[in-house]
Protein backbone atom coordinates (compact mmCIF):
# COMPACT_ATOMS: atom_id res chain seq x y z
CA UNK A 1 0.00 0.00 0.00
CA UNK A 2 2.37 2.42 0.76
CA UNK A 3 4.45 1.87 -2.15
CA UNK A 4 1.67 2.11 -4.42
CA UNK A 5 1.20 5.77 -2.25
CA UNK A 6 4.43 6.84 -3.37
CA UNK A 7 4.60 5.53 -6.75
CA UNK A 8 1.18 6.94 -7.21
CA UNK A 9 2.46 10.56 -6.29
CA UNK A 10 5.89 10.48 -6.61
CA UNK A 11 5.90 14.23 -8.30
CA UNK A 12 3.68 15.35 -5.98
CA UNK A 13 5.20 14.32 -2.69
CA UNK A 14 8.77 15.74 -4.06
CA UNK A 15 6.93 19.06 -4.65
CA UNK A 16 5.02 19.12 -1.15
CA UNK A 17 8.37 18.25 0.33
CA UNK A 18 9.49 21.54 -1.98
CA UNK A 19 6.93 23.80 -0.03
CA UNK A 20 7.79 22.16 3.52
CA UNK A 21 11.57 23.09 3.49
CA UNK A 22 10.72 26.42 2.05
CA UNK A 23 8.10 27.19 4.50
CA UNK A 24 10.78 25.60 7.26
CA UNK A 25 13.62 27.92 5.81
CA UNK A 26 11.08 31.27 6.22
CA UNK A 27 9.54 30.18 9.62
CA UNK A 28 11.90 33.25 10.99
CA UNK A 29 10.64 35.66 8.94
CA UNK A 30 6.54 35.02 10.75
CA UNK A 31 5.15 34.37 6.98
CA UNK A 32 1.41 35.66 7.69
CA UNK A 33 -0.92 32.45 7.43
CA UNK A 34 1.50 29.59 7.71
CA UNK A 35 -0.58 27.49 9.47
CA UNK A 36 -3.01 27.42 6.55
CA UNK A 37 -0.89 26.39 4.47
CA UNK A 38 0.14 23.22 6.39
CA UNK A 39 -3.98 22.69 6.91
CA UNK A 40 -4.04 22.69 2.52
CA UNK A 41 -0.98 20.62 3.07
CA UNK A 42 -2.68 17.84 4.96
CA UNK A 43 -5.72 18.15 3.24
CA UNK A 44 -4.22 17.22 -0.06
CA UNK A 45 -2.14 14.23 1.50
CA UNK A 46 -5.39 13.10 2.92
CA UNK A 47 -6.75 13.31 -0.90
CA UNK A 48 -3.89 11.71 -2.14
CA UNK A 49 -4.33 8.63 0.50
CA UNK A 50 -8.07 8.41 -0.68
CA UNK A 51 -6.67 8.59 -4.52
CA UNK A 52 -4.43 6.14 -4.07
CA UNK A 53 -7.16 4.00 -2.33
CA UNK A 54 -9.63 4.14 -5.34
CA UNK A 55 -7.21 3.59 -8.00
CA UNK A 56 -6.28 0.34 -6.47
CA UNK A 57 -9.75 -0.23 -6.08
CA UNK A 58 -10.43 0.31 -9.63
CA UNK A 59 -7.70 -1.99 -10.86
CA UNK A 60 -8.54 -4.41 -8.91
CA UNK A 61 -5.50 -4.72 -7.46
CA UNK A 62 -4.43 -7.53 -5.09
CA UNK A 63 -3.26 -5.44 -2.54
CA UNK A 64 -6.35 -4.76 -1.28
CA UNK A 65 -7.53 -8.48 -0.30
CA UNK A 66 -11.36 -7.86 -0.83
CA UNK A 67 -13.97 -9.01 -3.36
CA UNK A 68 -15.62 -7.11 -5.82
CA UNK A 69 -18.41 -5.68 -3.68
CA UNK A 70 -16.01 -4.63 -1.18
CA UNK A 71 -13.94 -2.98 -3.64
CA UNK A 72 -16.99 -1.08 -5.07
CA UNK A 73 -17.74 0.24 -1.40
CA UNK A 74 -14.56 1.11 -0.36
CA UNK A 75 -13.70 3.02 -4.30
CA UNK A 76 -17.46 4.92 -3.32
CA UNK A 77 -16.28 5.98 0.19
CA UNK A 78 -12.57 6.87 -1.46
CA UNK A 79 -14.21 9.07 -4.32
CA UNK A 80 -16.72 11.18 -2.08
CA UNK A 81 -13.72 11.69 0.23
CA UNK A 82 -12.09 13.14 -2.39
CA UNK A 83 -14.88 15.45 -4.30
CA UNK A 84 -15.81 16.81 -0.91
CA UNK A 85 -12.47 18.06 0.12
CA UNK A 86 -10.90 19.25 -2.96
CA UNK A 87 -12.67 22.31 -3.02
CA UNK A 88 -11.77 23.44 0.45
CA UNK A 89 -7.62 23.15 -0.32
CA UNK A 90 -8.33 26.39 -2.31
CA UNK A 91 -11.52 27.75 0.03
CA UNK A 92 -8.43 27.87 2.52
CA UNK A 93 -6.00 30.09 0.10
CA UNK A 94 -9.10 32.62 0.09
CA UNK A 95 -9.30 32.49 2.91
CA UNK A 96 -5.73 33.24 3.71
CA UNK A 97 -5.60 36.97 1.94
CA UNK A 98 -9.30 37.83 3.52
CA UNK A 99 -8.84 40.11 6.57
CA UNK A 100 -10.77 38.80 9.62
CA UNK A 101 -12.21 42.10 9.70
CA UNK A 102 -14.57 41.41 6.78
CA UNK A 103 -18.16 40.23 8.16
CA UNK A 104 -18.99 37.94 5.09
CA UNK A 105 -15.55 36.20 5.04
CA UNK A 106 -17.36 33.17 5.92
CA UNK A 107 -19.98 33.03 3.11
CA UNK A 108 -16.60 31.94 1.35
CA UNK A 109 -17.50 28.61 2.63
CA UNK A 110 -20.59 28.38 1.17
CA UNK A 111 -19.87 26.71 -2.25
CA UNK A 112 -17.51 24.11 -0.61
CA UNK A 113 -20.87 23.22 2.00
CA UNK A 114 -23.19 23.25 -1.08
CA UNK A 115 -20.08 20.67 -2.98
CA UNK A 116 -19.92 18.54 0.54
CA UNK A 117 -23.88 18.05 1.01
CA UNK A 118 -24.06 17.18 -2.92
CA UNK A 119 -20.90 14.34 -2.82
CA UNK A 120 -22.28 13.79 0.58
CA UNK A 121 -25.38 11.86 -0.98
CA UNK A 122 -22.93 9.33 -2.20
CA UNK A 123 -22.91 7.56 1.41
CA UNK A 124 -26.50 6.88 1.39
CA UNK A 125 -26.19 5.50 -2.17
CA UNK A 126 -28.22 7.95 -3.67
CA UNK A 127 -27.12 8.36 -7.44
CA UNK A 128 -27.70 12.38 -7.76
CA UNK A 129 -23.84 13.06 -7.65
CA UNK A 130 -22.55 10.01 -9.09
CA UNK A 131 -22.52 6.24 -8.71
CA UNK A 132 -20.31 3.06 -9.18
CA UNK A 133 -21.57 0.34 -10.28
CA UNK A 134 -21.90 -3.50 -8.86
CA UNK A 135 -19.27 -4.12 -11.61
CA UNK A 136 -17.01 -1.48 -10.52
CA UNK A 137 -16.91 1.46 -13.03
CA UNK A 138 -17.93 5.02 -12.30
CA UNK A 139 -20.84 7.25 -13.73
CA UNK A 140 -21.20 10.58 -12.80
CA UNK A 141 -24.71 11.56 -12.14
CA UNK A 142 -26.59 14.52 -12.67
CA UNK A 143 -24.59 16.85 -10.14
CA UNK A 144 -21.43 15.53 -10.71
CA UNK A 145 -20.18 18.53 -12.27
CA UNK A 146 -20.61 20.20 -9.09
CA UNK A 147 -16.81 19.71 -7.63
CA UNK A 148 -15.23 20.99 -11.31
CA UNK A 149 -17.80 24.27 -11.07
CA UNK A 150 -16.66 25.05 -7.34
CA UNK A 151 -13.16 24.37 -7.79
CA UNK A 152 -13.23 26.96 -11.07
CA UNK A 153 -15.48 29.17 -9.44
CA UNK A 154 -13.13 29.76 -6.30
CA UNK A 155 -9.78 29.75 -8.37
CA UNK A 156 -11.36 33.03 -10.39
CA UNK A 157 -12.30 33.89 -6.82
CA UNK A 158 -8.86 33.78 -5.33
CA UNK A 159 -7.74 35.64 -8.77
CA UNK A 160 -9.88 38.68 -8.11
CA UNK A 161 -9.53 39.03 -4.13
CA UNK A 162 -5.92 38.93 -4.79
CA UNK A 163 -5.45 41.66 -7.54
CA UNK A 164 -8.29 43.87 -5.33
CA UNK A 165 -6.21 43.34 -1.83
CA UNK A 166 -2.84 43.71 -3.55
CA UNK A 167 -3.97 46.00 -6.88
CA UNK A 168 -1.16 48.07 -5.46
CA UNK A 169 1.70 45.93 -7.18
CA UNK A 170 3.17 45.27 -9.98
CA UNK A 171 1.59 43.48 -12.79
CA UNK A 172 4.64 40.75 -12.63
CA UNK A 173 3.23 39.89 -8.72
CA UNK A 174 -0.12 39.30 -10.30
CA UNK A 175 0.78 37.30 -13.09
CA UNK A 176 1.25 34.82 -10.62
CA UNK A 177 -2.34 34.63 -9.62
CA UNK A 178 -3.33 34.31 -13.38
CA UNK A 179 -0.55 31.64 -13.88
CA UNK A 180 -2.43 29.73 -10.89
CA UNK A 181 -5.96 30.60 -12.25
CA UNK A 182 -4.47 29.08 -16.10
CA UNK A 183 -3.03 26.36 -14.65
CA UNK A 184 -6.26 24.88 -12.72
CA UNK A 185 -9.13 25.95 -14.75
CA UNK A 186 -6.88 24.19 -17.92
CA UNK A 187 -6.52 20.99 -15.39
CA UNK A 188 -9.80 20.76 -14.16
CA UNK A 189 -11.85 21.10 -17.63
CA UNK A 190 -9.03 18.57 -19.25
CA UNK A 191 -9.90 16.32 -15.91
CA UNK A 192 -13.77 16.83 -16.63
CA UNK A 193 -13.38 15.74 -20.63
CA UNK A 194 -11.07 12.62 -19.79
CA UNK A 195 -8.65 13.52 -22.05
CA UNK A 196 -6.08 14.30 -18.97
CA UNK A 197 -6.04 12.38 -15.65
CA UNK A 198 -4.48 11.86 -12.45
CA UNK A 199 -2.49 15.61 -12.66
CA UNK A 200 -5.36 17.02 -10.20
CA UNK A 201 -3.19 16.61 -7.22
CA UNK A 202 0.27 17.86 -8.89
CA UNK A 203 -1.53 20.63 -10.12
CA UNK A 204 -3.21 21.46 -6.91
CA UNK A 205 0.62 21.35 -4.71
CA UNK A 206 2.15 23.49 -7.70
CA UNK A 207 -0.70 25.52 -6.48
CA UNK A 208 -0.15 25.92 -2.62
CA UNK A 209 3.83 26.64 -3.94
CA UNK A 210 3.20 29.45 -6.44
CA UNK A 211 0.52 31.11 -3.98
CA UNK A 212 3.10 30.93 -1.00
CA UNK A 213 6.52 32.40 -3.12
CA UNK A 214 3.63 35.05 -4.04
CA UNK A 215 2.42 36.13 -0.52
CA UNK A 216 5.97 35.85 0.18
CA UNK A 217 7.27 38.27 -2.21
CA UNK A 218 4.18 40.73 -0.98
CA UNK A 219 5.71 40.30 2.62
CA UNK A 220 8.81 40.81 1.80
CA UNK A 221 8.02 43.99 0.16
CA UNK A 222 5.66 45.43 2.45
CA UNK A 223 8.73 45.18 5.38
CA UNK A 224 11.54 46.78 2.87
CA UNK A 225 8.22 49.43 2.74
CA UNK A 226 7.76 49.09 6.22
CA UNK A 227 11.77 50.03 7.15
CA UNK A 228 11.74 52.81 4.57
CA UNK A 229 8.91 54.16 6.55
CA UNK A 230 10.54 53.88 9.91
CA UNK A 231 13.78 55.19 8.23
CA UNK A 232 11.89 58.41 7.28
CA UNK A 233 9.98 58.48 10.42
CA UNK A 234 13.12 58.68 12.14
CA UNK A 235 14.47 61.49 10.21
CA UNK A 236 11.66 63.70 10.70
CA UNK A 237 11.92 62.17 14.90
CA UNK A 238 15.29 63.76 14.56
CA UNK A 239 14.62 67.03 12.74
CA UNK A 240 11.84 67.48 15.30
CA UNK A 241 14.46 66.44 18.07
CA UNK A 242 16.62 69.14 16.33
CA UNK A 243 14.12 71.88 16.54
CA UNK A 244 13.22 71.37 19.92
CA UNK A 245 16.76 71.41 21.46
CA UNK A 246 18.44 74.32 19.33
CA UNK A 247 16.48 77.20 19.82
CA UNK A 248 16.88 80.23 17.63
CA UNK A 249 15.78 82.80 20.67
CA UNK A 250 18.94 81.26 23.19
CA UNK A 251 21.04 81.39 19.91
CA UNK A 252 20.37 85.23 19.09
CA UNK A 253 21.04 85.89 22.86
CA UNK A 254 24.49 83.69 23.32
CA UNK A 255 25.82 85.89 20.42
CA UNK A 256 24.54 89.16 21.86
CA UNK A 257 26.11 88.36 24.77
CA UNK A 258 29.41 87.34 23.66
CA UNK A 259 29.16 90.20 21.20
CA UNK A 260 28.69 92.43 24.16
CA UNK A 261 31.84 90.73 26.12
CA UNK A 262 34.43 90.74 22.69
CA UNK A 263 33.92 94.45 23.54
CA UNK A 264 34.83 94.94 27.37
CA UNK A 265 36.14 91.01 27.87
CA UNK A 266 37.97 89.35 25.27
CA UNK A 267 39.11 86.10 27.74
CA UNK A 268 34.87 85.86 28.97
CA UNK A 269 34.21 86.28 25.37
CA UNK A 270 36.72 83.53 24.02
CA UNK A 271 35.59 81.21 26.42
CA UNK A 272 32.13 82.11 25.89
CA UNK A 273 32.43 80.81 22.03
CA UNK A 274 33.73 78.25 22.60
CA UNK A 275 31.34 77.53 25.28
CA UNK A 276 28.63 78.25 22.54
CA UNK A 277 30.48 75.90 20.30
CA UNK A 278 30.62 72.62 22.59
CA UNK A 279 26.66 73.59 22.91
CA UNK A 280 26.19 73.07 18.73
CA UNK A 281 28.29 70.26 18.82
CA UNK A 282 26.61 68.62 21.28
CA UNK A 283 23.17 69.01 19.86
CA UNK A 284 24.43 68.13 16.35
CA UNK A 285 25.79 65.17 17.54
CA UNK A 286 22.99 63.38 19.38
CA UNK A 287 21.05 63.97 16.18
CA UNK A 288 23.70 62.16 13.85
CA UNK A 289 24.04 58.87 16.61
CA UNK A 290 21.51 56.41 18.50
CA UNK A 291 24.70 55.44 20.43
CA UNK A 292 24.39 56.06 24.14
CA UNK A 293 27.06 57.90 25.72
CA UNK A 294 28.71 58.19 29.58
CA UNK A 295 26.19 59.68 32.27
CA UNK A 296 29.41 62.18 33.03
CA UNK A 297 29.53 63.39 28.62
CA UNK A 298 25.95 64.14 29.51
CA UNK A 299 26.79 66.38 32.61
CA UNK A 300 29.00 68.18 30.81
CA UNK A 301 26.57 69.08 28.08
CA UNK A 302 24.31 70.54 31.26
CA UNK A 303 27.72 72.51 32.41
CA UNK A 304 28.15 73.46 28.65
CA UNK A 305 24.84 75.12 28.69
CA UNK A 306 25.11 76.94 31.67
CA UNK A 307 28.03 78.72 31.38
CA UNK A 308 26.45 80.46 28.51
CA UNK A 309 23.25 81.38 30.62
CA UNK A 310 25.76 82.97 32.96
CA UNK A 311 27.69 84.63 30.47
CA UNK A 312 24.10 86.86 30.76
CA UNK A 313 24.70 88.80 34.33
CA UNK A 314 21.46 89.96 34.55
CA UNK A 315 20.33 86.48 35.89
CA UNK A 316 21.08 85.03 39.22
CA UNK A 317 21.56 81.50 38.81
CA UNK A 318 22.52 79.55 41.31
CA UNK A 319 23.03 74.68 40.41
CA UNK A 320 23.67 72.33 43.01
CA UNK A 321 25.06 69.29 42.01
CA UNK A 322 24.38 66.09 44.21
CA UNK A 323 26.15 63.28 42.33
CA UNK A 324 26.23 60.01 43.91
CA UNK A 325 26.30 57.61 41.06
CA UNK A 326 27.81 58.45 37.40
CA UNK A 327 29.02 55.35 35.89
CA UNK A 328 26.25 54.50 33.39
CA UNK A 329 25.19 55.65 29.85
CA UNK A 330 22.12 57.15 28.83
CA UNK A 331 20.62 58.84 25.53
CA UNK A 332 22.64 61.83 24.47
CA UNK A 333 20.43 65.50 25.52
CA UNK A 334 18.39 63.59 28.26
CA UNK A 335 18.68 65.78 30.92
CA UNK A 336 20.40 68.87 29.05
CA UNK A 337 16.55 69.82 27.55
CA UNK A 338 15.04 68.85 30.48
CA UNK A 339 17.85 71.44 32.38
CA UNK A 340 16.93 74.27 29.78
CA UNK A 341 13.56 73.80 30.82
CA UNK A 342 13.99 74.38 34.13
CA UNK A 343 15.95 77.49 33.21
CA UNK A 344 13.45 78.76 30.27
CA UNK A 345 10.11 77.65 32.17
CA UNK A 346 10.66 77.01 35.84
CA UNK A 347 12.95 79.84 37.63
CA UNK A 348 11.65 83.53 37.41
CA UNK A 349 13.84 86.06 35.11
CA UNK A 350 15.57 87.50 38.28
CA UNK A 351 16.98 83.93 38.96
CA UNK A 352 16.50 80.83 41.22
CA UNK A 353 17.97 77.50 42.16
CA UNK A 354 18.60 74.08 39.98
CA UNK A 355 19.43 70.98 41.79
CA UNK A 356 21.07 68.17 39.88
CA UNK A 357 21.09 64.98 41.31
CA UNK A 358 21.94 60.91 40.42
CA UNK A 359 21.75 57.62 42.62
CA UNK A 360 20.99 54.20 42.05
CA UNK A 361 18.85 51.70 43.17
CA UNK A 362 19.18 47.76 43.16
CA UNK A 363 17.75 47.88 39.57
CA UNK A 364 18.08 51.25 37.70
CA UNK A 365 20.00 54.81 37.97
CA UNK A 366 17.95 57.59 38.72
CA UNK A 367 18.89 61.46 37.98
CA UNK A 368 16.30 64.33 39.19
CA UNK A 369 16.45 67.62 38.05
CA UNK A 370 14.62 70.35 40.56
CA UNK A 371 14.03 73.72 40.57
CA UNK A 372 12.05 76.35 42.84
CA UNK A 373 10.57 77.98 40.51
CA UNK A 374 7.44 79.09 39.34
CA UNK A 375 6.49 77.23 36.39
CA UNK A 376 3.69 75.01 38.36
CA UNK A 377 1.56 78.20 38.51
CA UNK A 378 1.06 78.21 34.54
CA UNK A 379 -2.44 77.55 33.58
CA UNK A 380 -3.26 73.91 32.14
CA UNK A 381 -3.41 75.59 28.83
CA UNK A 382 -0.82 78.16 28.68
CA UNK A 383 2.74 75.18 28.67
CA UNK A 384 5.38 76.47 26.84
CA UNK A 385 6.07 75.18 23.51
CA UNK A 386 8.85 73.22 25.34
CA UNK A 387 7.87 72.19 27.84
CA UNK A 388 4.92 70.03 26.00
CA UNK A 389 6.71 68.88 22.96
CA UNK A 390 10.30 68.71 24.42
CA UNK A 391 9.68 67.21 27.93
CA UNK A 392 7.52 64.60 25.45
CA UNK A 393 9.96 63.89 22.94
CA UNK A 394 12.61 63.62 25.70
CA UNK A 395 10.19 60.69 27.21
CA UNK A 396 9.72 59.20 24.41
CA UNK A 397 13.73 58.84 22.99
CA UNK A 398 14.56 57.50 26.85
CA UNK A 399 12.00 54.67 26.21
CA UNK A 400 13.15 54.24 22.99
CA UNK A 401 17.17 53.52 23.50
CA UNK A 402 17.27 52.04 26.61
CA UNK A 403 14.03 51.26 28.34
CA UNK A 404 14.08 54.37 30.79
CA UNK A 405 11.20 56.75 32.19
CA UNK A 406 10.68 60.32 32.51
CA UNK A 407 7.98 61.94 35.07
CA UNK A 408 7.28 65.36 35.68
CA UNK A 409 5.93 66.78 39.08
CA UNK A 410 4.86 70.43 39.93
CA UNK A 411 4.79 70.75 44.00
CA UNK A 412 4.53 73.14 46.33
CA UNK A 413 8.70 74.35 45.72
CA UNK A 414 9.27 74.24 42.13
CA UNK A 415 9.59 71.81 39.70
CA UNK A 416 10.80 68.18 39.69
CA UNK A 417 11.75 65.75 36.63
CA UNK A 418 12.69 62.43 37.37
CA UNK A 419 15.03 60.30 34.90
CA UNK A 420 15.12 56.57 35.56
CA UNK A 421 17.54 54.43 33.47
CA UNK A 422 16.91 50.56 34.41
CA UNK A 423 20.14 48.82 34.80
CA UNK A 424 19.28 45.07 32.89
CA UNK A 425 19.39 47.07 29.67
CA UNK A 426 23.13 48.66 30.25
CA UNK A 427 24.86 45.20 28.56
CA UNK A 428 22.84 46.18 25.35
CA UNK A 429 22.94 49.78 25.27
CA UNK A 430 24.98 50.46 22.28
CA UNK A 431 22.52 48.01 19.97
CA UNK A 432 22.02 49.32 16.64
CA UNK A 433 19.12 51.90 16.71
CA UNK A 434 16.92 49.83 14.28
CA UNK A 435 17.36 46.44 16.43
CA UNK A 436 15.73 48.63 19.48
CA UNK A 437 13.28 50.06 16.85
CA UNK A 438 12.08 46.84 16.05
CA UNK A 439 11.98 45.61 20.12
CA UNK A 440 9.93 48.90 20.94
CA UNK A 441 7.55 47.99 17.67
CA UNK A 442 6.93 44.52 18.94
Amino acid sequence: MLGAFIFQNFATLLLITAIVVIMFVNKKYNIPATDLFFLSIALLLIIMVFDTVETLCENNDSILSLDLQGRVALRNFAAAVQFILRPFVIMIEIMIIIPSSVKLKPLSAIPAVINLVVYSTAFTGSEIAYTITPDNHFSRGPLGTTVFFVQIFYVIELMVISVRYFRNLTNGKNAIVILILTQVAITTVLEYMDLVTGFSNFITALAILEYYIYLSVIYQEDMRNTIVEKDLELEKEKMLLLRNQIHPHFIYNSLSIIRSLAKRDSQRAVSSIDSFSDYLKAHIGAIETDELIDFDKELNNIKVYLELVRADKSRKLDVIYDLKATGFMIPPLSLEPIVENAVNHGISREGGEITVCSYDTDDSYIITVSDNGTARNLPADDKPFHMGVGIENTRKRLELHCGGTLDMDMHGSGTTVTVKIPKSGRENANEGSYSRRQSADS
